[in-house]
Parts: C-alpha cells; structure tokens; sequence
C-alpha cells in the first residue's frame, strides 16, 4: 500500500471533508452523521493514518457541541467566519508552497451594501447576506472552501487552482447571481456583486498579503462600477 505525506492527501478528501463537516454543522449540527459510506470509510482511513495536519484534525474530529458551531461559523450565514477561514488559507498556502501548487482566493463582495443598509431593517440585512452565502455555497466546487469575511464580503479558497481557473467560477457568479433571488424579505432582492482574485504562485508570499491582494482587487471592481470582477496579476 502507497504511503502518503500528510498534506498530500487527495484534493476530493482533504477539501472535501471540510465540506462535509461544513453541511454538517449548517443542517444537523453534528459532524459525526456520514453523508455516505464512501465518505465515512474515507474519513476513517484519514483518520486512522497520519495524514491530516492537527488543524484539520481540530476541524474533522472534534465533538459535535454548540460550542464548536459558534466558534466555527458565522451566526447569519453559517458559512466559515472570519478566524476559521484565516487558519485555512495559512495552511493551504504552507501546502501549497512545499509542493509547489497552486491556490487561489476569491472575494465576493455585495454591490451597493451600504445603500441597502442605510435604508432597510438589520433583518432584511441579514436576510439578503444570508441568502448570497446559501448561492455561494450551492454553485461553487465541492473542493473549493466558501466564508464569510467581512459585512458584505465573503471568500472562498480555491486549492489547486490557478487565477485562471478561478475566473471562470467568478464568471458563473457574476453572471447567475444578478438573476437570483437572494432574499424576499421586504422586496424581491436581487444583487451584483464585485470580485477580485489573487493566486499563488504571485507576488504575495504571505496569507495576509495574498488576502489584502485580493480585497484590492474587489475594491477596484466596485470603484469600476461594480458588477465585475478584477483579477491580480502574477
């Protein structure tokens, strides 16, 4: 039997248990359900062997307790919060440098945010930021990783994808997301969103600068008018 490194293990099981545990915690609240025998049986051999890194294994493993949920999520979008997706891209990127991969990010930003605050209920608000988290996780791969990082903004870590790759994900985004209803809470909401995309191999060697990166770029998109997507470039 082939032995493997620990941060090689295959894309479809390292990514997508975070996925899985993901589901999990957003419909049941507990990770110990088995979405099928091949994902349980796979599970327990990662489990069983040392393939998994200690974050993973913190995410994978731990008991299923509310306390856990609240740490993990955001409260409106049940997506990754904000310190959990941090952890994530640190140790994507650590990865994805030691065996020269490429990985990507992709920010997601709500257009005229601000306006909508301004003028509707904190319910509408998280309704409509809510209802974009649900669209994101439904059209993006099941490897790739979605959260949600700022008020208006979510990102999604793409592992062993090039900015390329990522950009024709951000087109389906853009172009769907428009048609959507993401929430019917006080009117039918539908948005548009800016993007931006930063990758490594690049200019940005660590995770809070590959971000920043990536933040500048979706700020561009906006400041163009929005509805768009802006990619960094190598």
């Amino acid at each position: 039997m082939p032995s493997f490194d620990k941060d090689q293990v295959p894309l479809f099981a390292r990514e997508g248990l975070f996925r899985q545990k993901l589901n999990q915690l957003r419909n049941t609240g507990n990770i110990n359900e088995r979405t099928s025998s091949e994902g349980s049986t796979r599970f327990k051999e990662l489990e069983s062997g040392i393939h998994l890194n200690n974050m993973q294994k913190s995410f994978l493993t731990s008991e299923p307790q509310e306390g856990e949920r609240t740490s993990l999520l955001d409260p409106v979008t049940e997506l990754y919060n904000r310190q959990t997706i941090m952890r994530v891209i640190k140790d994507e990127l650590k990865r994805a440098k030691r065996y020269k991969h490429s990985m990507s990010l992709l920010i997601v930003s709500i257009d005229g945010f601000e306006k909508i605050q301004k003028s509707n209920s904190s319910a509408t608000l998280d309704s409509v930021v809510k209802g974009v988290g649900n669209f994101l996780m439904n059209i993006v791969r099941d490897v790739d990783i979605p959260a949600r990082y700022d008020t208006n903004a979510f990102i999604v870590v793409c592992p062993e994808t090039d900015p390329k790759g990522v950009a024709v994900l951000a087109e389906r985004i853009r172009s769907k997301i428009m048609l959507e209803r993401v929430s019917d809470v006080g009117q039918n909401w539908h948005v548009t969103v800016s993007q931006g995309i930063a990758g490594y191999p690049g200019g940005s060697l660590k995770a809070e600068e590959l971000i920043d990166s990536c933040i500048a770029a979706a700020d561009t998109a906006n400041k163009n008018g929005g509805n768009q997507t802006v990619t960094v470039e190598a």
